[in-house]
């Protein structure tokens, strides 16, 4: 299911090309706790889940909760995290989070932020450098926990003629919205990639059914953005791509957890 240029990105996750394997590996992520901090699209990717857990007879207790605390043995703990556009909150509530003392043990954490999170061109700096700033205090404060990154996800935007037509008339633009979005999912990719494991979900996002990359030109730089085939409002993921997202975010955890 997943496109095959998938496989040639490098990736923290080992992609396997039998199914049954895949989904053998998949087993071990029962035998720990992941917390799963998000908004939106999250959810759409905790559906993924549970249809592959079904379909393949996949041993994940996938838990949805206000209260991830309160969750101590082993389970797929999927709760949201903050307010929405507002990533500093959701920064908090993933360290009140790993400051409670009925949390689990040795956790596999995420923490997704959402598309929202940046609004202009100059906000992915901010954002990154306050992400950082969350990783090191985790890393310091409670190194029992295995961190997965994760890139910001993406939208559609409009096309270039309109686009030009909404800065004459003064408005912003889903472009420069993706702009800033591809910054700051290269500045995750450069400071974790190889070192450490990233569920890359805008790769997966832009990633057409026949392989090709969904975005546009800027100042030389390829934009990613989402591609239409993988969603029916132009922000959420539909039932196809969700299960390739979800694909994808089970081999990243099982790596980490089987390492």
């Amino acid at each position: 299911m997943i496109a095959s240029s998938l496989r040639e990105e490098e990736s923290y996750a080992a992609f396997d090309p039998t199914v049954t394997s895949r989904t053998s590996r998949w087993s071990v992520i029962a035998q720990r706790t992941v917390y799963f901090g998000h908004q939106s699209v999250g959810s759409d990717v905790c559906a993924g889940i549970q249809e592959l857990a079904r379909d393949y007879a996949v041993p994940i207790n996938l838990v949805e909760t206000r209260e991830p605390e309160r969750v101590a043995a082993p389970a797929f703990v999927s709760f949201l995290a903050g307010r929405h556009r507002d990533y500093a909150s959701k920064n908090a509530a993933m360290l009140r989070l790993l400051e409670s003392a009925t949390r689990a043990r040795n956790p596999v954490v995420l923490l997704k932020y959402c598309y929202g999170d940046i609004g202009t061109s100059h906000d992915y700096t901010k954002l990154f450098n306050a992400y950082r700033d969350t990783v090191d205090t985790i890393q310091f404060e409670h190194p029992d926990v295995a961190l997965v990154h994760t890139t910001i996800p993406l939208t559609t935007v409009e096309s270039g003629f309109k686009a030009r037509t909404m800065e004459y008339l003064g408005r912003d633009t889903g472009r420069e919205q993706a702009i800033a979005r591809q910054h700051y999912n290269e500045l995750v990719r450069a400071e974790f990639g190889g070192v450490e494991p990233i569920f890359d979900i805008a790769r997966v996002q832009s990633m057409s059914a026949d392989g090709t990359v969904s975005g546009f030109m800027s100042d030389g730089t390829r934009i990613e953005t989402l591609a239409a085939d993988n969603t029916s409002d132009g922000t959420r993921l539909n039932s196809t791509s969700r299960r390739v997202a979800a694909e994808v975010l089970l081999d990243v955890l099982s790596t980490v957890i089987a390492s």
